[in-house]
């Protein structure tokens, strides 16, 4: 005889299996916060950053301006200072002008102007000039003292510190050397940073 049970009858029980359900179901976990945390302060460090860019731009804009107005002070500072000195030039040009200047005024506003630092001024100085006539003598008897005194300043080496020195003389003094009979004239250097001028017939 066969002493086992049908196989029906077997039950088989799984003592493990009330365990295995309990990990299934996985016990709530706490919230974590810390990455709402890191967005937040991702937020602040953009704000942080957007507010540093506006405040040095608004300073740089700030400083624009500033250097800007600096800037058109001193234009109109210039601008009064280079009116000056044009307006003392006119003033002593027009105390020589009388029908014409003399080479010897012209000579000395000639001076004035190479001496003058803006070119600006020294341009518009020079323009003034240039429109001067040289004045003619008034008697016949004045005239040809002119002409000799003429002469005898044009007969003679003059002595500048620069070739534009002399260039500017000459210039400001051709119509009365070519009413002395004078035709050009020549710059020289002595070799001592000198340069001479001299008249040719």
């Amino acid at each position: 005889m066969n002493n086992q049970e049908p196989k029906s009858r077997v039950q088989r029980y799984n003592f493990n299996q009330g365990n295995d359900q309990a990990t299934r179901q996985r016990p709530k976990k706490p919230r974590r916060w810390w990455p709402w945390i890191l967005t937040l302060l991702t937020l602040a460090i953009a704000v942080l950053l957007v507010l540093a860019i506006n405040h040095h731009n608004n300073a740089a804009s700030n400083t624009a301006a500033s250097s800007s107005n600096s800037s058109s002070v001193a234009a109109k500072n210039s601008s009064a200072s280079e009116q000056s000195a044009y307006e003392s030039f006119q003033d002593k040009y027009e105390q020589y002008n009388d029908n014409g200047i003399t080479v010897t005024q012209k000579q000395k506003l000639q001076n004035i102007i190479n001496a003058e630092s803006n070119s600006a001024v020294q341009s518009r100085e020079q323009k003034l000039l240039d429109q001067a006539t040289t004045k003619s003598s008034a008697s016949a008897s004045s005239s040809s003292k002119k002409k000799d005194s003429d002469d005898d300043q044009f007969s003679t080496t003059h002595t500048f510190s620069s070739v534009a020195d002399a260039q500017n003389w000459a210039q400001a003094s051709k119509n009365s050397w070519l009413q002395a009979g004078y035709t050009t004239y020549t710059i020289t250097s002595d070799g001592q940073g000198n340069y001479n001028l001299q008249f040719v017939h």
